[in-house]
């Protein structure tokens, strides 16, 4: 899983550096002969570039220690690779560092056969040794991927056999050996022999080396990280645009603009005010395509565990009892483009427990936990007090993000009638990661997303809980539910894992270490020039890397 990226300054000069050229389309607006070529485009060509707006910086474009949604796909798949691919079309593993692999019967013993001729951005070949010290410094404590170890708790070794062969054992089964052995970004050895010692801080995390189909060119601190197509990628010639530019707008408001002036051609995950407010049915969508679609993410309100206002079931049950979830749909998607949810899968998984329902507004029985819990409004100033101590705490939120903002608002509201003392702090995305990470606060908004074959283990192990930097920034603790993602973890056969997930569902629940708010309905925003813009399902996404532009509609020169 990643860290979901919600909706969340403008730089005059954001492009400062990078010279564009234009070409003869200036305007946003389809001149007749713009129209001909877009109803009949030709074949694919290379060139142009995509400029996306992101809404946060990346905390480091290291594959291994970077913890946000934006720096981890830029790292781990544009630049950097894994010996496996996933197909978005199939969801089935594909050959990529690796040509091909075998499993032992017992599914203990896992061989890969590594790529001839594949090279580093800087020239340096790839090798067996290249994926033994990237396993290597995984499993290093000391390096902080906790996140990604989750999965390597059965892996314990791997060995080179020759220049071009590896074998990784593990100790016992796991449903997602093959894929987490697989899909793990691949680090080049040479690049850590100078620089900085430490892992973490090395000045890779700010100037990649990959194999991947993108080669790292620059990142400007809060303002873009771009790159550019490798040429003599292994693949071949398969990727069209000349360059990508990530553009950090944490504003909505601006980037909405700036795409309207044709400025960024991508707007992922554009609020639903924003989009009826200043977008949808404007002249500007003549030149932009909109995709709407359901996500596999999840939003909630988490609950530091570890601070002693917590500590009592009867009060987290209580604050979820008091979340107005219909009145957040309603206001901030529109009653459409969210819809309530009890955990922390997609509803449309097998692993989703419908019989386990949203919590419903209840202030009445919020009240009555409240009470038996010891809590008393007996200090006439609407707060509840218990043994002369006020029940408050501060709800940590995403700056930039007038969604997460509202949200929180909305559920101030609601808690303050209900006697408690709510405060809210934002501040931005990189500060708010670190302040999870370090467990330094008393609950936060913030959400998740699922990935193809889920496994809890990751956000929900009690060891984890333990572990700054970890997914279980919650604190959560549960021997009944480690038990059963163990057992889930040995169970090849998806719907008996499914069954066992569902049972994790409700027991995670009914210990309301968080309250889970939406699943999220996407809106983003294309500008229409670039072809075979196809998004894929079953997991909803689209790849930048194959989208093309007819010649004479190109913006940017190479």
């Amino acid at each position: 899983m990643a860290y979901f990226r919600p909706i969340r300054p403008f730089v005059c000069a954001i492009l400062a550096g990078l010279t564009l050229t234009a070409c003869s389309r200036q305007d946003t607006a389809h001149s007749s002969k713009d129209a001909e070529i877009l109803a009949n485009p030709g074949s694919p060509v290379q060139g142009d570039w995509i400029i996306e707006r992101i809404d946060s910086d990346a905390d480091t474009l290291n594959p291994l220690t970077c913890q946000t949604a934006n720096g981890s796909w830029i790292s781990g798949t544009v630049i950097n690779e894994g010996m496996l691919q996933m197909n978005n079309q199939t969801l089935k593993l594909d050959p990529c560092l690796a040509e091909s692999w075998e499993i032992s019967p017992d599914q203990l013993t896992y061989t890969f056969h590594l790529r001839h001729g594949a090279k580093w951005h800087d020239g340096e070949p790839f090798t067996a040794d290249d994926v033994k010290f990237t396993y290597d410094k995984l499993m290093d404590p000391k390096v902080d991927a906790a996140p990604t170890r989750s999965y390597f708790t059965t892996v314990k070794s791997c060995d080179v056999l020759d220049p071009y062969t590896v074998r990784f054992t593990a100790s016992e089964r796991y449903f997602k050996t093959l894929e987490a052995i697989g899909l793990l970004p691949i680090c080049p050895k040479h690049a850590f022999d100078k620089g900085d010692p430490d892992f973490n801080k090395n000045e890779f995390g700010r100037h990649p080396i990959g194999t991947g189909p993108y080669k790292f060119i620059r990142w400007d601190t809060g303002a873009q990280i771009v790159v550019e197509r490798n040429d003599d990628y292994w693949g071949g010639a398969i990727h069209y645009p000349k360059r990508m530019v990530f553009q950090i707008l944490q504003e909505p408001y601006v980037a909405a603009q700036l795409l309207k002036k044709g400025q960024i051609d991508v707007f992922e995950a554009v609020s639903p005010i924003l989009w009826k407010r200043d977008l949808e049915g404007t002249h500007s969508m003549s030149h932009l395509h909109e995709f709407e679609y359901s996500y596999p993410a999840y939003s909630y309100m988490g609950f530091n565990l570890r601070q002693p206002v917590f500590s009592d079931v009867r009060v987290r049950h209580a604050i979820d009892l008091l979340v107005p979830r219909d009145e957040i749909i309603k206001q901030i998607a529109l009653g459409k483009y969210a819809t309530k949810t009890s955990g922390f899968d997609p509803p449309g998984a097998p692993s989703y427990n419908h019989a386990v329902q949203p919590t419903s507004y209840d202030p009445a029985q919020a009240q009555q936990l409240l009470s038996d819990a010891g809590w008393k409004n007996d200090h006439g100033d609407g707060i509840l007090y218990k043994e002369g101590q006020p029940l408050k705490f501060t709800l940590l939120y995403g700056s930039g993000n007038p969604n997460a903002q509202k949200e929180a608002e909305l559920i101030q509201e609601s808690l303050k009638r209900g006697g408690i003392d709510l405060r809210l702090e934002s501040m931005e995305f990189a500060q708010l990661i670190s302040r999870i990470e370090d467990w330094n606060f008393d609950a936060v908004i913030a959400g998740w997303t699922q990935d193809v074959h889920s496994d809890p283990w990751q956000l929900w192990n009690s060891a984890d809980a333990d572990v700054k930097k970890s997914s279980n920034s919650l604190g959560y603790k549960n021997a009944e539910v480690d038990k059963l993602m163990a057992a889930g973890r040995l169970e090849y056969d998806d719907d008996k894992r499914a069954a066992i997930y569902r049972q994790v569902h409700q027991l995670i629940h009914d210990d309301y270490p968080a309250c889970f708010l939406t699943n999220p309905k996407i809106i983003t925003i294309v500008d229409d020039r670039f072809q075979n813009v196809k998004m894929f399902t079953p997991i909803p996404c689209f790849d930048m890397m194959t989208w093309w532009v007819p010649r004479p509609l190109q913006k940017y020169g190479n």
